[in-house]
């Protein structure tokens, strides 16, 4: 019985979203934080247009009070969404849920800053 509880206190974990949207754009990004200090951020980015193609490649960059993370030259895909995931070990800095979260997109000329805040 104590070695079960053990490997289940081990195996939690807490998981928050942050949201937000623009005109053009819509944004999530997951946080899932395990006892082990090992950070998963996932996040979802939704082109709001009607014509996907005419995005072409975009620069996005997320920024928190952890740091951030980014990519250039990238496309959505052909339901025009972007689907991407970083990873943070121990020793890297953490999001917090009070945390203030930025998110940058940048096409064809235009740039938009999606604030997200944290879905209770």
């Amino acid at each position: 019985m104590i070695v079960l509880l053990l490997f289940l206190s081990a195996c939690s974990s807490k998981t928050f979203t942050f949201s937000g949207e623009t005109d053009n754009w819509s944004a999530e990004l997951k946080v899932t934080q395990t006892n082990d200090d090992y950070e998963t951020q996932e996040f979802k980015l939704q082109y709001k247009g009607k014509d996907n193609n005419s995005v072409g490649k975009i620069t996005y960059n997320i920024d928190t009070n952890a740091g951030g993370f980014g990519k250039g030259d990238v496309e959505l895909n052909k339901d025009g969404f972007l689907i991407g995931k970083s990873e943070a070990n121990p020793t890297n800095a953490k999001v917090i849920e009070k945390s203030e979260v930025k998110m940058t997109v940048e096409w064809n000329g235009n740039s938009e800053t999606i604030l997200l805040s944290n879905i209770r």
